[in-house]
């Protein structure tokens, strides 16, 4: 899976449920994380808007910055010469992105919904690095975190069949969004993006959709949001138990 994957979340859960990573600088002083460490290169930072649908990053420009995702939620996609997208990742609040040991970004990231985002010169996080080797450290924690995040995704895509994939992919969002069963799940997402994540067409993902409401999975009161009726057997269906 390509390293653009590698989008580092903060203090927020995610799936596989992993430790927050902390390190603490001396006993008796609060444990400090990565996004504690950026707070110190606010002075150089800069918080941009972007509305629905437009464009953060493209595929090829310089890989110059990190971002981190205050509000709303972005799409990280990839286009064959013959036009179809396939989309790699859904980043939401708390998320970052642009940890990256490589000149060029491999990947156009867009917003789904209007977006707020602080970005960070990559040469100002390089050398904090250098004066503190376990930002180095956390760094690293996060990317290994993501690259444990892309092999189960691999698994989704190479491995599941529609309705599974389906079941795996509201059960991550829901786990991200600390959304219990019963609780309504908000979709940012269209259908489509949501098939060109999973690899399928919207009418099969509208077509699973329509079969786990008939079998008491999901409650679908409207096109933006689920409920997640039955998460024992949704996760159950996940190949998650």
């Amino acid at each position: 899976m390509p390293t653009f994957l590698s989008s580092a979340r903060i203090a927020t859960s995610t799936t596989p449920k992993l430790p927050a990573v902390m390190f603490s600088q001396s006993p008796g002083s609060e444990p400090l994380t990565l996004a504690d460490h950026l707070r110190s290169l606010q002075r150089y930072s800069a918080r941009l808007h972007f509305a629905r649908n437009e464009m953060l990053f493209d595929e090829a420009d310089p890989a110059d910055h990190v971002y981190k995702i205050v509000s709303g939620t972005v799409r990280l996609c990839r286009h064959t010469p013959d036009g179809r997208r396939h989309i790699t990742d859904f980043l939401l609040p708390g998320d970052m992105i642009g940890f990256l040991e490589c000149a060029d970004q491999p990947a156009m990231a867009e917003a789904v919904s209007p977006v707020t985002v602080i970005a960070y010169p990559r040469n100002r996080i390089d050398a904090l690095a250098e004066t503190d080797p376990s930002i180095r450290a956390r760094i690293l924690c996060h990317l290994s975190s993501n690259l444990l995040e892309a092999q189960r995704q691999l698994f989704v895509l190479g491995c599941q069949n529609a309705k599974e994939r389906l079941a795996s992919f509201l059960l991550r969002l829901a786990d991200r969004t600390d959304v219990m069963q019963g609780d309504r799940l908000d979709l940012p997402m269209g259908r489509q993006d949501i098939a060109d994540h999973l690899g399928l067409t919207i009418e099969t993902v509208s077509r699973a959709i329509t079969t786990l409401k008939a079998q008491g999975y999901l409650v679908v009161p409207n096109t933006h949001q689920l409920i997640l009726a039955n998460v024992p057997a949704l996760r159950a269906l996940a190949l998650e138990v």
